[in-house]
């Protein structure tokens, strides 16, 4: 990374990350032009470089070698190989390396234009979007949900047994009737403007029709002029009986969040909506 960045992490862990990404810098020739990003739980960081071929992203993962590997792993490439019609960022390269008990992998990626709609998943304010801003968001989806992938990121069996741990048995029939290729993760900083683009692909997969639509509209409900707006975008799908399912399951792993400290005013939110899904789901 640049010595020109004047950032000083706040932990020894935040340290060890930035010195990952400068060693991943260092290995392909490339200068950091902006501060790094952490992600979740301080997982990855990232930061748009300089390199001899233009502007890129560069990001590196971390991860304990048992759960260095698997679909969530290769996730951003597999995207880049499989999927088509979708704006998001492309893997140019990737490599991986061993530092002690963490095995790190580094994914060089096409840059962007535009922001990241909100600085965390759940969204705080309202967001003033481009018009046209919505229709991407659906061409994109509707290109994704026509991939065809065997990466399974939910399974009839999972989805089961997490409405049933949190819901009791007042869903008599978890029974999902159609199943497409999602991103599974799509919240709003994980959404960029003025021109739509997904990004953060490690856990894309087959999940319920309707899952993307839930996961955005469980994240928005702290801003009800935006959940109205995102339920009505996508009411058809989160009116239909997979979509219904999603919401359940997704509120469960919302929940599953607000008890490790993550957005705990959405809880009763999040309450509120799922009696609301459980009311439509009766016969």
């Amino acid at each position: 990374m640049s010595s020109q960045l004047d950032f000083h992490p706040e932990t020894g862990h935040q340290a060890w990350l930035v010195a990952t990404l400068a060693k991943a810098a260092a290995e392909i020739g490339a200068t950091a032009t902006g501060e790094p990003v952490f992600g979740w739980r301080e997982r990855t960081i990232s930061a748009p470089v300089t390199t001899a071929e233009g502007a890129r992203w560069l990001r590196v993962v971390s991860e304990q070698h048992r759960y260095a590997g698997g679909d969530f792993w290769t996730g951003n490439t597999d995207a880049t190989a499989a999927i088509a019609g979708v704006v998001k960022p492309e893997v140019l390269r990737h490599w991986e390396w061993t530092d002690d008990e963490y095995r790190l992998r580094a994914e060089l990626m096409t840059l962007l234009p535009g922001r990241h709609c909100s600085p965390t998943p759940e969204l705080r304010q309202s967001l003033p979007l481009p018009e046209d801003w919505w229709p991407g968001l659906h061409a994109s989806l509707a290109a994704l949900a026509d991939t065809d992938t065997q990466r399974v990121h939910l399974s009839q069996a999972d989805l089961a047994h997490r409405i049933r741990v949190f819901f009791g048995d007042r869903v008599t029939d978890s029974t999902v009737t159609a199943w497409t290729a999602a991103h599974t993760d799509l919240h709003w900083a994980n959404l960029m403007a003025p021109r739509c683009a997904l990004v953060d692909w490690e856990g894309w997969g087959v999940a319920p029709a309707g899952f993307d639509a839930a996961t955005l509209y469980l994240h928005t409900l702290a801003v009800p002029e935006m959940a109205e707006r995102v339920h009505r975008e996508f009411a058809d799908q989160l009116a239909a009986r997979d979509g219904l399912l999603a919401q359940l399951y997704v509120t469960g792993r919302m929940l599953l969040r607000i008890n490790s400290g993550d957005y705990p005013d959405l809880a009763i939110p999040l309450h509120h909506n799922a009696e609301r899904v459980l009311a439509a789901l009766q016969p």
